[in-house]
């Protein structure tokens, strides 16, 4: 009784811990990487013209971040330059390109302007009167979902970055409708394009909005109006990319410190335990053989296989397969960080931890456009929460590939787990709770629940961008050491998955019980990551699937009895438990 109130105790503490911290997220700072526009150096470029400048003047960035160049031909005066630059109280010009120390208030958002020049650009024998511009989007604000538009009638020709996506194009301080626009791409190759209803240019790939391109504009065929654009971004390998891991380098240390202070106390606890002996005969290490092991279940493999195959969809895919526009509606509902740019889909946790900012994201801009992706999100990710639900925390969910590659490592070392009773489940509940209201409800109370999420920094980093970790990244540890004694621990806490499980009666995965067959071994309980009971003490109902089944397929593998276990897709059994199969893994046999 004592030690269940001791317990009691020290959950509601943590939780009233979390509830707290959260709202000073940003005073605990894991790791800086000082993204603030005016730490940026901005200075002449020394490198040639860019393919994709089909301009007179041009931005680019450097090897390893924090620097910005501009660069004009050998003919223009640099007198004869004009940058101008968001700020938080509007815009500003400076003449002869000076821009440098940038302005400590300083939104990141460039546009370098060339008096007008009357050149025959087109080779038909007719001079035009040109307008060179160029423009440059870094830093933070770089990839701002709301477009960030200069008000000046200086630039009436305007290309505006718009959810972390598209190109706007904006004309006379109005959006450009129904025109056609010249696309220099990033390799200098020429094609033509034209806008939409709502200024947006139809089919321009992704790879050269993160390369840059050049837009060519002529509304009557003498005026003729150039800007080159350049957002911030960097290509895999490079060494800005490996600089974004370094603050997966300091949560992984640090987990490993926990790791072995978790392990160090409990053998020193356990030092009384009359049981220890047994434990004490562990090897500690990886040695031969270590990863081996006796099953050959396909549907495991299967599993694994999809996994690997979700890491890479949103991490890598979206910038690899240089993807175009058709994906960027469709939600997926897995835990992989939206600031990741290079997934090849949605993922919804950003809009249901801000749905504030779902409905009324850009102002009066283009409110039918925001109209169709709030449809478009919405029922892509209410369909998977029907129709598919937790099975995709199983199959598809970068952040659980994660926490299974931590107890893979566990196993490897040969040390044991920490055991989930009963008792603990109960204290872990409480904890879960609490995250679903941060997640729902935080940002109704001016938070903003991506400064405490523990799984902002990895998949951003992964896909080589640079964030800022604040309170999250001390969750992070604490879910990456969790991980490595408790399988799937952040999984047990999960708001998102919960979401998902409630939708449970109408998914077309469904995990069955042959209740005739079950010999209540208690297998099934003890292989459940999420430690369901009722899998095994259920003695009626045929449909076992609970809130909390992530559908993995662990209990059916480990089911030693024929029939008692299965997992049926659209009423069809797709995979199902077998004493062969079961015993194959002593005997060396390979499932079939």
């Amino acid at each position: 009784m004592k030690g269940r109130k001791i317990g009691t105790a020290v959950v509601c503490a943590v939780c009233a811990f979390m509830i707290m911290s959260a709202f000073f997220a940003k005073d605990f700072v894991l790791y800086d990487f000082h993204m603030n526009v005016p730490d940026y150096q901005y200075a002449k470029t020394e490198k040639e013209k860019p393919l994709s400048a089909d301009t007179s003047v041009w931005f680019s960035y450097g090897d390893v971040g924090k620097a910005v160049y501009y660069g004009i031909n050998e003919e223009i005066q640099e007198e004869s330059l004009t940058v101008y630059a968001l700020t938080q109280t509007g815009e500003v010009s400076v003449t002869n390109g000076n821009e440098n120390p940038i302005k400590q208030d300083s939104l990141g958002h460039f546009i370098a302007a060339l008096p007008m020049a009357e050149l025959d650009i087109d080779g038909d024998g007719e001079i035009e009167k040109v307008y060179d511009f160029a423009r440059a989007d870094l830093g933070l604000n770089a990839f701002n979902p709301a477009p960030q538009r200069f008000l000046t009638k200086e630039i009436p020709f305007e290309l505006v970055f718009a959810e972390r996506k598209y190109i706007m194009v904006y004309y006379e301080n109005e959006i450009l409708k129904d025109a056609e626009v010249l696309v220099t791409s990033y390799n200098g190759e020429q094609k033509r394009y034209r806008t939409d209803g709502h200024g947006w240019i139809q089919g321009l790939p992704n790879r050269d909005i993160r390369e840059g391109f050049t837009a060519v504009y002529s509304p009557d065929g003498k005026l003729v109006y150039r800007m080159q654009y350049a957002l911030e971004d960097y290509p895999y390998f490079s060494v800005h990319f490996w600089k974004a891991h370094l603050p997966l380098v300091v949560i992984f240390a640090l987990a490993g410190i926990g790791i072995a202070a978790i392990y160090l106390i409990r053998n020193r606890i356990e030092k009384h335990n009359p049981a220890y002996a047994i434990y004490s005969r562990e090897r500690v290490g990886i040695y031969l053989g270590t990863l081996h092991q006796k099953t050959n279940s396909k549907f495991l493999f299967v599993r694994w296989l999809c996994l690997f195959t979700g890491m890479f969809l949103w991490t890598y895919a979206g910038k690899l397969i240089h993807q175009g526009q058709i994906l960027n509606e469709i939600s997926i509902p897995v835990f992989s960080c939206p600031f990741n740019l290079d997934q090849v889909v949605e993922v919804p946790c950003y809009y249901l931890s801000h749905l504030p900012a779902l409905f009324g994201r850009f102002g009066a801009d283009f409110p039918v456009r925001n109209m169709i992706y709030a449809v478009m999100f919405l029922a892509t990710t209410l369909l998977c929460f029907i129709f598919f639900g937790r099975i995709l925390c199983g199959f598809l969910c970068p952040a659980g590939l994660l926490q299974d590659l931590m107890d893979k490592l566990r196993q490897a070392l040969h040390i044991r787990p920490i055991v989930v009773t009963d008792r603990i489940n109960r204290f872990l509940q409480p904890i879960k709770w609490v995250w679903i209201i941060l997640f729902l409800g935080f940002a109704f109370t001016g938070g903003d629940f991506c400064d405490i999420c523990p799984l902002k920094g990895f998949t951003t980093a992964q896909g080589g961008y640079w964030t800022n970790l604040y309170l999250g990244g001390f969750f992070a540890i604490v879910i990456l050491t969790g991980s490595f004694f408790i399988k799937r621990f952040w999984c047990i806490i999960c708001p998102m998955g919960y979401l998902m499980g409630l939708f449970k009666r109408f998914n077309l995965f469904k995990l069955k019980k042959d209740c005739t067959s079950c010999t209540e071994c208690g297998a099934c309980y003890h292989a459940c990551p999420m430690r369901i009971k009722s899998i095994y003490t259920e003695r009626d109902k045929e449909n076992v699937q609970t809130v909390d089944c992530m559908m993995c397929g662990e209990c059916i593998h480990k089911c030693p009895e024929d029939n008692a276990l299965s997992m049926t897709f659209c009423g069809k059994t797709i995979y199902k438990s077998s004493r062969e199969t079961f015993m194959s893994k002593f005997s060396g046999k390979k499932e079939g």
